[in-house]
């Protein structure tokens, strides 16, 4: 029976491995509260897209980071990260409904369109907690996938 986090969304969804089985993904202790502000994250784009709304990755553990070929720093790996796919929608639409809303913005680290999701990513230890508001999409170049920087949120002017 799934282990619910919020009204959509559960620790089993928040932890698959995706094709990568065998991989232990048991996050340690501690990250149960990271998981649950990602779910609530979640939970409140599934509420401005208006559609079911599919988890990739949520919590990878140090292995499954490394096979997916995440950052060496990635917030999912402390369980502030999740890769989401709204139900029918063009992400691109979906990455713009959600920087343009300034509710959803105001503690978003990073939201990017990448491998075929649209990540969001929360502020983590490493810069202080804080959110750097970072838009990013990905790009191949050369080869090698990259994530620009497409431009810094700012709340709205009043």
């Amino acid at each position: 029976m799934p282990t619910p986090l919020t009204d959509h969304f559960s620790l089993e969804e928040l932890t698959k491995v995706g094709p990568h089985a065998g991989i232990d993904n048991t996050p340690p202790d501690g990250v149960a509260a990271s998981l649950l502000k990602v779910a609530e994250k979640c939970e409140q784009a599934r509420a401005i897209w208006a559609v079911p709304v599919e988890i990739s990755y949520g919590y990878r553990c140090p292995a499954l980071n490394l096979a997916v070929g995440g950052s060496e720093t990635s917030a999912h790996m402390v369980g502030l990260a999740a890769d989401m796919i709204p139900e029918g929608l063009d992400l691109r639409a979906a990455w713009d409904a959600l920087r343009q809303d300034p509710t959803f913005m105001v503690d978003v680290d990073q939201l990017i369109i990448e491998r075929g999701c649209v990540h969001v990513g929360l502020p983590v230890e490493a810069h202080g907690f804080v959110p750097r508001h970072e838009l990013r999409t990905d790009a191949t170049v050369d080869g090698v996938r990259t994530y620009p920087l497409f431009g810094i949120w700012a709340p709205p002017q009043e």
